[in-house]
């Protein structure tokens, strides 16, 4: 009986072992995940911004010759 609680603690252990690295790799996986996404939407939000200045340059010019 002995040994059968030792193999049943000893296969706990090893599966909790399995799962908490498998979770750590998931986690890792997920930050540099994040973190390209992160990076993208910062470059889009640069080229959303000289989009939009320049939309507006070209709502003065037009609004300006029409005006004139």
């Amino acid at each position: 009986m002995n040994a059968e609680i030792l193999t049943i603690v000893g296969v706990g252990v090893a599966l909790g072992g399995l799962i908490y690295t498998s979770i750590a790799r998931l986690e890792n996986r997920l930050d540099v995940r994040i973190s390209a996404l992160e990076s993208r939407i910062g470059e889009l939000r640069e080229r959303m911004a000289h989009l939009e200045g320049l939309l507006e340059g070209l709502r003065e010019a037009i609004t300006r010759r029409a005006a004139s």
